[in-house]
């Protein structure tokens, strides 16, 4: 018979919050993630800490998008031949978006 541990681990109750609605959407409790991060740092002997800025996943999307449909042409501003017209494009653009 296997006999089972408690952990007890402080976090902060966002983190929390989130990594239990994660694993409840993929079906698996709290404890099986936690355990499988375990098994996977003891397995390779190293965790990963990186200090290089991600971008969230939907920001990386729209990015993306906005790039493809620069390549194409699409969105893509006018020249301007002065600040003010610019600016009144701007605001246009902006007033179009809030719209939507």
């Amino acid at each position: 018979m296997v006999m089972n541990t408690v952990l007890n681990v402080k976090l902060d109750p966002e983190l929390k919050r989130a990594a239990q609605e994660v694993a409840k959407a993929v079906g698996l409790p709290i404890s099986t993630v936690v355990a499988a991060g375990l098994r996977e740092f003891v397995r390779t002997r190293s965790i990963t800490l990186s200090d290089a800025p991600r971008l969230k996943p939907e920001v990386e999307a729209e990015l993306r998008k906005i790039s493809a449909d620069a390549k194409k042409g699409v969105d893509v501003s006018p020249d301007f031949k002065d600040i003010d017209s610019a600016i009144a494009w701007l605001n246009t653009a902006a007033d179009e978006e809030s719209k939507k």
